[in-house]
């Protein structure tokens, strides 16, 4: 019965917190839990139908790995890092990123972050998107939507 009352009181939690502070309810009592800040996709410019993301994600309670994302308002979402190098900017796709229990992963402008291509018309600034984050917790899998601002350049 315990058990039954934590997941519903952590389910609670969740519904009652906005989309940046709300946390995603384990499978089970002793499971990570998955959070994020700052979720944002930027406006592609132009005509050009690609751009980048990125967020802050946090986990508590177990090592978790970022697989991959998607969204039904962009057709591919990769995860890439980003170097300088000789004064170059390299970007390399990754198959993922390793989240230790208590840190942050943080994708930025300027780091580590989203790809996106086959960006669709919605994408514009000031309205919101929903992408999906596909992790692995030690062999069992994980998902968590995320609400993403679309910034203008600039932002």
């Amino acid at each position: 019965m315990t058990r039954l009352l934590a997941s519903t009181a952590l389910l609670a939690i969740a519904t009652a917190c906005s989309p940046a502070d709300a946390p995603t309810p384990p499978a089970s009592d002793s499971g990570p839990v998955l959070s994020y800040t700052d979720a944002f996709v930027m406006e592609p410019i132009g005509a050009r139908d690609m751009t980048m993301g990125g967020l802050t994600l946090s986990v508590e309670g177990g090592d978790v790995t970022l697989l991959s994302a998607s969204s039904p308002s962009i057709g591919t979402i990769e995860l890439h890092t980003m170097a300088m190098t000789d004064g170059r900017m390299q970007m390399r796709q990754v198959e993922g990123f390793d989240i230790a229990d208590g840190e942050a992963l943080e994708l930025k402008r300027g780091g580590n972050h989203f790809m996106m291509f086959d960006v669709g018309e919605d994408v514009v600034s000031g309205e919101t998107i929903d992408i999906t984050l596909n992790l692995d917790a030690d062999g069992e899998p994980m998902t968590l939507v995320v609400e993403a601002d679309v910034r203008a350049v600039g932002e």
